[in-house]
């Protein structure tokens, strides 16, 4: 649900499945911007972690997070390392601007 409420704001109905989704930012490239295709992938990534870290914690240290703590976190994940890529070129937006552009929050 946190995926496809993220990456549908891209490009339409996002699947739910991992190999699907792969599959999908594949296909994905010839019909959206090369931007378009790091920021899915980014999202991707960063779900992945976020999903990881959290059941670590659940195995662990036995606190959970609520869904929303989870998304709200996948955004402020996204920010940061939106933060730390070099401006691109005056040609084309920032991959941070796409972003902001996109996303709309809850």
């Amino acid at each position: 649900a946190i995926w496809q409420g993220f990456a549908s704001q891209i490009r339409e109905n996002p699947p739910a499945d991992l190999h699907a989704v792969a599959a999908w930012i594949l296909s994905s490239s010839n019909r959206i911007s090369r931007e378009e295709v790091i920021l899915l992938k980014l999202i991707l990534q960063s779900k992945i972690y976020l999903v990881w870290k959290e059941i670590n914690a659940r195995i662990f240290t036995s606190v959970s997070t609520s869904s929303s703590g989870i998304h709200l976190a996948l955004d402020r994940h996204l920010r940061d390392r939106l933060l730390s890529f070099p401006a691109s070129p005056p040609a084309g937006p920032s991959l941070l601007s796409l972003y902001f552009a996109s996303y709309r929050p809850p």
